[in-house]
C-alpha cells in the first residue's frame, strides 16, 4: 500500500511539473513572438508586423512571470519607440501614448536588469529626454506654448525620476512656456525652481526674480510680488531692474519717499540716464498736483514739491536736452503753477498788490513757453500728448499777446492741407495728399519717419502717425 501511495505521489508530481513547464513555455512564447515580429518589421517595414509585435509584448508584460524580466521590458521599449516614430498611416492609431510607454519600458528595464545586460535602456532614457526637450523647442517656436510646457515638464520629470538628474534648461524652458501660455501657477513653480538651482549663475538671478515677480503681479498677488522683489533686492542690491520694479510698487502704493530713495540709488548707478531724475521729477510733480478726487497739498508743501520737481526735470534735461517728456512736463509744471497762483491772485482786493502779483503770474506762464516750444520742435509720436501741447501753446500765445502763433496752433488742431489732421495714419495721409510716403511694415502696421514737403506745408511723420504739419 505504501508503495502504491508513493507511486501515485510521484506521478502527480510529474504531472505538476509538466503543467508548469507548459505554462512557462507559453509565457516565453509571447516574448519570442514579439521579438520575431519586431525583427520582421525592422527588415521589411510591414506595419502589420509591428502591430503583431505590440500585441505579443503587451501580453508578455502583463504576465506575472515574464512581466518582471528585463528582456521583456527592453523589447517593449523598442517596439513602442518604433510605434512613436512610425510614419505609416496604418500605425497612426497606435502612436498616441507610445512615447510615454517606451519611457516607462526603459525605466522598467533598468529596474529589473540586475546583471546589467541591457545598457541600451539607460541610453534610451537619455535619448528620450532629448526627444521631449527638442519637441518642446519646436512647439515653442511654433507658438504652441501649452504643448511646449507639457514637453518640457516631461523632460524635467524623466531626468529627475529615471536618471537622477536636474535638467536646468528644461526647468527654465518650462517656466518660459508657462509664462507664454498664461499658466501663471506653472510659471511660478518653474521660475522658483530655476532660482533655487541658480540657473544661469548670479548674472541671471535678477532676471529670474523679475520674471517670478511679474507672474505674481499677473495673478493679482501684490503681496507675493513685492515680497519677491524685495527678496531679490536683498540678494542683488545693485540690480537696476529690481530697483525699478520696487520703485513702481512704491509709486503705485503712494510710498513716494521710498520711491525717491530707489531712484536716487539708481541715479548713482547710472548718472547718464535721464530717466531716473525725470521720474523723481514726476513723483514730486504728482505730489504737487495730485489730480481730481485727491487732497491738494498746502501752499508751502505745494511750493516745495514744485521746486523739487523743477530741479529734477532740469537734471534730466542736462543729461538729454532733447528729452521730450522732461521738456513737456517742465513746461506743464510752470503752467500749472501759474494757474494755481492766478487763483490766489484773483482773490486779492488791493489793486496795487493785485497788479504786482499778476505780473508774477504772467512771468510764470511765460516761463513755460521755452520748454513747450522746444518740445513742439522735438516732437513726440504720442498724438494725444502732442495735441495737448499744441492746445496749451495756443492758450499761452493768446495770454502773451502772440496772436499769429495762436492762430497757427488753432489751424494745426483744426486740420491741414486736404483735410489732414494730427493723428492721421500713414495710409490716410497718403490717400488725402495723393503722395506716396516711404514706409516700412512692422508687425503688420505701416510706419514712416518722413518729413514730407507739400506745396504750402511741411508734414512730419513719426511712427505710423502725422504728429506735426507746418505752413511754409
Amino acid at each position: 500500500m505504501q508503495l502504491n501511495f508513493k507511486i501515485k505521489y510521484l506521478i502527480a508530481a510529474t504531472g505538476l511539473l509538466y503543467i508548469s513547464s507548459k505554462t512557462t513555455f507559453a509565457q516565453q512564447k509571447n516574448v519570442v513572438s514579439a521579438i520575431n515580429y519586431l525583427g520582421y518589421y525592422n527588415k521589411d517595414k510591414d506595419p502589420n508586423d509591428l502591430i503583431e509585435a505590440k500585441k505579443f509584448i503587451d501580453l508578455a508584460t502583463a504576465d506575472p512571470e515574464t512581466g518582471v524580466k528585463a528582456k521583456t521590458w527592453s523589447n517593449r521599449a523598442e517596439i513602442y519607440m518604433n510605434l512613436y516614430n512610425a510614419k505609416d498611416p496604418k500605425l497612426a492609431e497606435f502612436k498616441s501614448g507610445a512615447f510615454d510607454e517606451a519611457v516607462k519600458a526603459y525605466a522598467q528595464t533598468v529596474k529589473y536588469d540586475e546583471k546589467k545586460n541591457f545598457p541600451q535602456a539607460q541610453r534610451g532614457l537619455k535619448v528620450s529626454a532629448i526627444i521631449v526637450s527638442n519637441a518642446g523647442i519646436e512647439n515653442y517656436k511654433a507658438e504652441k506654448y501649452a504643448e511646449a510646457l507639457i514637453d518640457f515638464e516631461k523632460a524635467v520629470q524623466l531626468n529627475q525620476e529615471y536618471l537622477g538628474l536636474v535638467d536646468s534648461n528644461a526647468i527654465y524652458n518650462a517656466a518660459l512656456s508657462a509664462e507664454k501660455a498664461n499658466n501663471h501657477d506653472k510659471a511660478i513653480q518653474y521660475f522658483q525652481k530655476a532660482i533655487e538651482i541658480k540657473y544661469g549663475g548670479s548674472d541671471y538671478g535678477p532676471r529670474l526674480v523679475g520674471l517670478l515677480a511679474d507672474e505674481y503681479l499677473k495673478k493679482g498677488d501684490k503681496a507675493n510680488y513685492i515680497a519677491t522683489v524685495q527678496k531679490g533686492r536683498t540678494a542683488y542690491p545693485n540690480d537696476k531692474s529690481l530697483i525699478i520694479a520696487e520703485l513702481n510698487y512704491f509709486i503705485e502704493a503712494g510710498k513716494y519717499k521710498e520711491a525717491v530713495s530707489n531712484l536716487e540709488l539708481a541715479m548713482s548707478k547710472e548718472p547718464e540716464n535721464e530717466i531716473f531724475p525725470f521720474n523723481i521729477g514726476v513723483i514730486y510733480d504728482q505730489m504737487a498736483n495730485p489730480g481730481e478726487g485727491k487732497t491738494a497739498p498746502a501752499e508751502k508743501e505745494f511750493n516745495e514739491y514744485v521746486e523739487k520737481a523743477e530741479t529734477y526735470y532740469k537734471k534730466a534735461l542736462q543729461v538729454n536736452p532733447d528729452y521730450f517728456d522732461a521738456l513737456y512736463n517742465l513746461g506743464a509744471l510752470y503752467f500749472n503753477k501759474a494757474v494755481k497762483l492766478n487763483e490766489i491772485v484773483n482773490n486779492i482786493k488791493d489793486p496795487n498788490k493785485y497788479k504786482a502779483e499778476s505780473a508774477k503770474v504772467d512771468a510764470m506762464f511765460k516761463s513755460s513757453l521755452p520748454y513747450l516750444e522746444k518740445g513742439e520742435e522735438v516732437r513726440t509720436n504720442d498724438v494725444a500728448t502732442y495735441k495737448s501741447l499744441i492746445s496749451t501753446l495756443q492758450k499761452l500765445y493768446l495770454m502773451t499777446e502772440q496772436a499769429p502763433k495762436a492762430i497757427l496752433c488753432k489751424q494745426r488742431l483744426a486740420g491741414g492741407p486736404n483735410g489732414i489732421v494730427i493723428g492721421d495714419e500713414v495710409k490716410s495721409v497718403t490717400d488725402k495728399l495723393g503722395v506716396a510716403l516711404k514706409t516700412t511694415t512692422v508687425k503688420g502696421k505701416l510706419y514712416s519717419t518722413d518729413i514730407l514737403d507739400y506745396p504750402e506745408y511741411t508734414l512730419y511723420m513719426d511712427g505710423g502717425l502725422l504728429t506735426k504739419w507746418v505752413k511754409k
